[in-house]
């Protein structure tokens, strides 16, 4: 594997508990690691945008909406200072299934996200990124 290029994110989609019925709520947790090392107390900038990206049918009254997510993660490697910042770019899909009688029409409304690295004790630098970004989904049927 070439470690000098920019590696998929790990996108998954977690439905909320007791969400039973249109709107859905759920959360969206985009794992990305990061082409640098960057400074384990300073949290990286990323706003991700999210759209419905396809429906299709995955069986009898189900359905899958591709959910596509993307965005820029800005920051500051280990030893860069002030004036060197990275941008890293992440797009990827994430599938969720719905249980509709005929073709449903799929709105998204993201709430804002939560950005953190992750980092053992005592470790000033770390590659892993992570974001977690709460989801509305709904869901209507003709």
């Amino acid at each position: 594997m070439d470690s000098n290029k920019i590696q998929a994110p790990l996108i998954t989609f977690v439905p909320a508990l007791g969400s039973t019925a249109s709107p859905y709520a759920g959360m969206i947790k985009i794992d990305q690691r990061l082409c640098y090392k960057c400074c384990a107390d300073s949290t990286p900038v990323f706003a991700p945008q999210f759209s419905v990206k396809s429906i299709a049918p995955a069986g009898t009254n189900l359905y899958v909406a591709t959910i596509h997510a993307e965005g820029i993660i800005s920051y500051v490697p280990c030893g860069g200072g002030c004036g060197c910042s990275k941008a890293q770019p992440v797009s990827g899909d994430v599938e969720v299934l719905i249980s509709a009688t005929s073709v449903p029409t799929v709105t998204i409304t993201p709430g804002a996200s939560i950005n953190a690295l992750a980092a053992t004790a005592c470790q000033q630098c770390t590659r892993t990124f992570t974001s977690a970004t709460p989801l509305t989904i709904t869901v209507a049927t003709a």
